[in-house]
């Protein structure tokens, strides 16, 4: 039986590895997607479209990619992705609840002030009295 020369055996071992070292890619990030996911559909509801569009639309572009990113199998990037995508998502939830707060906040001194400009106006007029 000849030897195995160290050509040889790197010329066998080193695909071996390289394939070993592909097959054993990190999983799928589907936990972290689905949070992304989910975080952007509150902020949808939340009224974040209207409020707070440009951190909505990052965390939709963004959660975009890291599917995409995911689907090639670059699972890192996608979690990494996804994660900027829900915290992106969460701040403009935030910030639509913020503004939809303010503005019935100004409602309700709105209407206040009205109703004192009224009941002012109402005890400064004459009363009318019928003989």
């Amino acid at each position: 039986m000849k030897p195995i020369s160290a050509l040889a055996a790197c010329a066998v071992l080193v695909p071996a590895a390289l394939t070993a070292a592909c097959a054993s890619r990190p999983p799928r990030p589907d936990a972290q997607l689905a949070r992304a996911e989910a975080s952007l559909q509150q902020a949808d509801q939340s009224g974040a479209r209207q409020y707070s569009a440009v951190d909505f639309d990052a965390a939709r572009d963004k959660l975009g990619e890291a599917n995409r990113l995911a689907d090639k199998g670059e699972s890192n990037r996608a979690a990494m992705l996804a994660e900027q995508a829900r915290v992106d998502a969460d701040y403009a939830t935030a910030h639509a609840r913020h503004m939809t707060a303010d503005k019935a906040a100004t409602e309700v001194r709105l209407a206040t002030e009205t109703l004192q400009q009224e009941s002012q106006r109402q005890q400064s007029s004459p009363a009318s009295s019928t003989p």
